[in-house]
């Protein structure tokens, strides 16, 4: 079992949010044409997730980035990022 980093999360989480909020307006400025940039921001996020161990509490605001910026019918799970 692997233990949790506290203190990376707490240095790495916002900035992980504001890099979502970056992308997300990124998409909105596209034309809502272009989701790669939430998309990257979504894999990075969830890559040092589980290298710090744990997500969290709020992953599903990165979810709802993904689902809100692709198409109606694609249906990704954050999980397979």
């Amino acid at each position: 079992m692997s233990t949790i980093d506290y203190a990376r999360m707490q240095r790495e989480h916002p900035k992980q949010k504001a890099a979502l909020t970056r992308a997300m307006n990124a998409w909105r400025k596209s034309g809502k044409e272009d989701n790669s940039a939430v998309v990257k921001a979504c894999r990075a996020a969830v890559q040092a997730w589980n290298e710090i161990g744990c997500w969290p509490d709020d992953w599903s605001h990165w979810q709802r980035a993904l689902n809100d910026t692709e198409h109606w019918n694609a249906a990704t799970d954050l999980r397979d990022l």
